[in-house]
């Protein structure tokens, strides 16, 4: 079983009223706050380093993460975690809304096993009107969730069927050397030593094998989109003239453009949606 995160509420006084915002909106920590602070459950669980609701939102503002009047991106999470050398990443693209026998809840109940945590974007229903981000760190005959927005139980204990039927996408937070539980000598009356470079090696190629399973080919630069995805260029383009798309880190490539833009096909292709409904022309 894994341990239980350490627990964060966005609604917080210490940190509840204070703004997450762009220009444009009005929005606080307690009212749009719920990705960074599920990120900071987990930061501070994995790391032992203090790291407050107020902390990440301040990272995901500086860092062009708060889209405006829409929470937090879902770029987000992935360039969060690195900052402090956690790996994380999107599931997949693949909405599972209305879908409890989705297999994505399989594999989610498969990493959740070997130590991984998840964050879950909900739907409407028991945990939001609109959408949610919660941290769920086990499942057995309940769903064991760290929502930063309520302290119910219907919502930190959910219900599987009504869990996975509310569940848009998921992300996933590597903590198996977090969880991992030290092996017990064998009863023999003999103690044999662990090989730790073994159990590191094994690891990494468990770790490598996730992230070719799940992570999809990420673009970094316009260049690279206008090879390969030409008839997303001209959108790829708006948004950064626009501000919209800013990269994580300031790098930028000989033109002056973004060079780590960190986009997915799925992403592209809903931006290029987005511009074609006319979204980014306001």
């Amino acid at each position: 079983m894994n341990k239980k995160p350490v627990s964060y509420k966005q609604y917080d006084a210490r940190w509840g009223s204070k703004p997450y915002r762009v220009p444009g909106e009005n929005s606080t920590i307690k009212s749009a706050g719920c990705g960074p602070t599920s990120a900071t459950m987990l930061i501070e669980t994995i790391t032992g380093k203090k790291y407050t609701p107020e902390d990440a939102c301040a990272w995901s503002v500086a860092h062009g993460y708060k889209a405006l009047k829409h929470g937090t991106a879902y770029a987000y999470f992935k360039p969060q975690f690195a900052a402090f050398g956690i790996e994380c990443d999107m599931l997949n693209w693949q909405k599972t809304y209305g879908k409890p026998d989705h297999q994505n809840h399989q594999r989610v109940l498969e990493l959740l096993k070997q130590g991984y945590y998840i964050i879950a974007l909900m739907g409407p229903g028991t945990w939001t009107t609109s959408g949610h981000f919660v941290v769920v760190w086990w499942m057995d005959g309940k769903i064991r969730i760290n929502d930063p927005a309520s302290a119910r139980t219907a919502r930190e204990n959910g219900d599987p069927k009504t869990f996975f039927s509310q569940v848009n996408y998921y992300w996933w937070v590597d903590a198996r050397a977090h969880n991992a539980t030290v092996p017990t000598a064998p009863d023999n009356n003999t103690k044999e030593d662990i090989d730790m470079d073994e159990v590191k090696r094994m690891i990494e190629e468990a770790k490598k094998e996730i992230l070719e399973a799940v992570a999809p080919k990420r673009y970094n630069t316009v260049a690279e989109i206008e090879k390969e995805l030409p008839w997303a260029a001209a959108t790829i383009y708006k948004m950064i003239g626009k501000g919209y798309l800013r990269g994580s880190s300031g790098k930028k490539d000989e033109a002056g453009y973004p060079a780590d833009l960190n986009l997915t096909v799925d992403m592209i292709r809903e931006f290029t949606i987005n511009d074609r409904a006319g979204l980014y022309d306001k």
